[in-house]
């Protein structure tokens, strides 16, 4: 993930015309901290294990591989979205694909590997109803109703200036006093790192792909 956006804070000593920057007093997301990890080390964390994910699966007319469709889908017919690729699929008998306009598409649980661009499938895909249990819901977390702090505010505002930069960060939200940011695979390290940046309950990391042993209910 590229080193999101900073804030400074400059105080100005009284009487003087120089603006003095010790001694400022500033809260942690207000400093300057050091680069934010990038997607590289999850990524070669994960590819040593088996990830799964539960999302739709779509592939377009002259598409060389379906996709994983990890944010958003537009509900047109045929859907539309866009995502990583998925290497070693076949469509062959997979029951809940549907197809029209020269695009197929499907609702599935994906087990495979990520190489940081791409999963490879590992294992036959399951179809999958699309109903999420999502335990930060509104109203379902430690801090429903919560406002957001500085801290959330900012950590919002900097994640959003990230996405798209490097296909780490999908989306981000604020949600119950926190910000909630959805990426593709974590192996702690982008928590870690907003944990150290905002502090703890501040970020909520939210990777799309899960330990395929111990898959998101």
């Amino acid at each position: 993930m590229t080193t999101l956006t900073t804030r400074g804070l400059a105080c100005a000593a009284t009487g003087a015309v120089a603006l003095v920057l010790s001694g400022c007093a500033s809260s942690a997301a207000e400093q300057s901290p050091p680069p934010a990890p990038t997607s590289t080390s999850a990524a070669a964390a994960a590819a040593a294990q088996e990830l799964t994910t539960r999302t739709t699966v779509l592939s377009r007319d002259g598409s060389t591989a379906p996709v994983l469709c990890l944010d958003v889908v537009l509900e047109s017919y045929p859907p539309i979205c866009d995502g990583p690729a998925v290497q070693g699929w076949d469509w062959s008998g997979l029951e809940g694909a549907e197809t029209a306009a020269g695009t197929t598409w499907g609702r599935y649980e994906v087990t495979g590997t990520w190489d940081g661009t791409a999963l490879t499938v590992t294992s036959p895909a399951r179809p999958w109803d699309g109903v999420v249990v999502d335990l930060l819901t509104p109203g379902s977390s430690d801090t429903a109703g919560a406002a957001a702090s500085p801290a959330v505010t900012a950590a919002v505002e900097d994640y959003r200036a990230a996405i798209g930069t490097d296909g780490t960060v999908l989306g981000v939200e604020e949600l119950d006093g926190r910000a909630r940011v959805h990426v593709i695979v974590d192996d702690g390290t982008l928590q870690r790192s907003a944990d150290e940046r905002y502090g703890p309950g501040v970020v909520v990391i939210d990777p799309a792909l899960e330990p395929a042993a111990d898959p998101a209910s």
